[in-house]
């Protein structure tokens, strides 16, 4: 029976019971028997609300009125009276009861709510206090190394094996720093939705060989032994910068958290329509507790170690791979058992008939009578890009703001210009505005080259856009740089 239907149910059982008494106190009550009808209506009013309470009160009225006496319209009206005041007062008494205890409710509720936020704010504010500490500690940690050993290098007096660790040192530390900050700025386009996927026809197996010769090194400096086992899996469509990433980080994660003497092996294989990427390691292990949380952002090192790295890594991994349309998970038996991380990715290409052959890395060329005008404001990077570019033979002319390099420009047009975006007094693309204007009586268009600390999507855009030839980020090796310059150049007599 439905609440309503009950409602009324109890209306018309408590006219009756009224009645009953009625009937049976009859010669006690004498002119009291409306209270007991008064009463039913209450009743009523009080279980089902105000229909079934008026209900009740025309029944009552029916059965005083016919069947306990001779008729009387004054009393029937004194009761019909009576019996709508009580039902609308205990009415209006019952809505302000229930509009008090809403509003309890939503008091409740709404404490509720504010202490829950409260506490939202304050692990965000501690999760924000414990990232900057975090950020802080990766940041500082090769900077001491870097700061240590360049130290020692310019005071001399450092033997053969000593100076060529100091040189590996600083290497793998500005390697760290640039990782580090490129996390940084995958993560702010990942939150931000900007993050693009170039799909090609890449070679996996290509991919995972150049992420284990780029960290081949550092599992030989811990004595790790480090596998390989690629099966013929054919082509995939992905961006292969962004699969790099995902095996570099599985890999890097791998040989981070391998005790010395440990061991890592990667295999790549064909399961089921996809290729499966596999990582697996010897080291720490990860704890069950720890394990449904292993990709999400701001877990230092996965959650292995909580004072190593930022927590980006692994986050980074499951965006990259689910934006392939693949999956990634992790197993482990727990502390001390080696973890495994395997990226599964669809298989969307047919093997090509003859595939050819990987080239080796070119060395960087040279520039022999190659003049470059170099604007950089920043003094220290001014005079790395002028030394390194000599040393391969180029003729280097340096500025530091957008006049300076113009008023060179006018006095020895360069082959070449290689140009920050920011400068102090204006920049890149009004500096190469101003170039293109200074050309045009002439003729000539000197090639540009944009080498800057904004690496975004856009950012290449828009200094394609303005006129340069190339968009190069920073940081840059001088033998990459060499390359791009000489391929703006074209050949020519200053080139060999």
């Amino acid at each position: 029976m439905s609440v309503g239907l009950r409602s009324y149910a109890v209306a018309v059982a408590a006219v009756a019971g009224a009645t009953v008494l009625a009937f049976a106190l009859r010669g006690v009550l004498v002119g009291a028997v409306d209270l007991l009808f008064l009463a039913a209506v209450v009743i009523a009013c009080g279980y089902g609300g105000r229909p079934p309470a008026l209900l009740a009160a025309v029944l009552a009225l029916i059965v005083s009125e016919t069947v306990l006496g001779p008729p009387s319209v004054a009393r029937a009206a004194v009761f019909a009276g009576i019996a709508v005041l009580t039902v609308s007062l205990y009415s209006r008494a019952l809505e302000t009861r229930g509009q008090a205890e809403a509003l309890a409710r939503a008091r409740e509720d709404l404490l509720r709510r504010e202490q829950a936020a409260r506490a939202d704010a304050e692990t965000a504010g501690r999760a924000k206090d414990e990232f900057l500490s975090t950020l802080s500690h990766e940041l500082r940690t090769p900077l001491n190394a870097l700061m240590g050993w360049v130290w020692w290098l310019r005071r001399g007096g450092l033997d053969a094996d000593r100076q060529t660790r100091a040189l590996e040192t600083v290497e793998r530390n500005t390697n760290a720093l640039a990782q580090l900050i490129e996390d940084l700025l995958i993560l702010s386009r990942i939150v931000t939705g900007r993050l693009r996927i170039s799909l090609q026809e890449v070679d996996p197996a290509a991919i995972v060989t150049a992420a284990v010769t780029s960290l081949r090194s550092a599992a030989a400096a811990k004595s790790i032994d480090l596998g390989i086992v690629l099966d013929e899996t054919g082509p995939i469509m992905a961006d292969p910068d962004r699969l790099q990433q995902v095996v570099w980080n599985l890999l890097s994660n791998a040989i981070k958290f391998t005790p010395q003497k440990g061991r890592v092996d990667v295999t790549l294989r064909r399961a089921d329509g996809h290729v499966v990427i596999e990582v697996r390691d010897s080291g720490q292990g990860i704890s069950p507790a720890l394990l449904p949380h292993i990709f999400d952002r701001f877990r230092p090192a996965a959650g292995r170690r909580a004072s190593a790295g930022l927590g980006l890594g692994l986050s980074i991994v499951r965006h990259l791979v689910e934006r392939h349309g693949g999956t990634v998970r992790a197993e482990s038996a727990g502390d001390g058992h080696g973890a495994t991380f395997a990226a599964t990715l669809p298989l969307r290409a047919q093997p090509a008939a003859d595939a050819p052959e990987s080239a080796p890395t070119p060395r960087g060329p040279r520039l022999d009578g190659l003049r470059i005008l170099v604007v950089e404001d920043d003094a220290d990077a001014r005079l790395l890009l002028k030394d390194s570019l000599e040393a391969l033979g180029a003729v280097v002319q340096i500025a530091a703001s957008v006049q300076d390099a113009i008023e060179t420009f006018e006095r020895e047009p360069p082959h070449v210009l290689v140009s920050d975006i920011r400068l102090p007094d204006d920049d890149g693309y009004t500096l190469l505005a101003r170039v293109r204007a200074a050309e045009a009586a002439s003729g000539r268009r000197t090639p540009a080259i944009a080498l800057t600390a904004y690496p975004r999507v856009e950012d290449r855009a828009r200094a394609l856009e303005a006129g340069f030839a190339m968009h190069v980020p920073k940081p840059v090796a001088p033998d990459a740089l060499a390359a791009v310059i000489a391929a703006v150049a074209g050949p020519g007599d200053a080139l060999p």
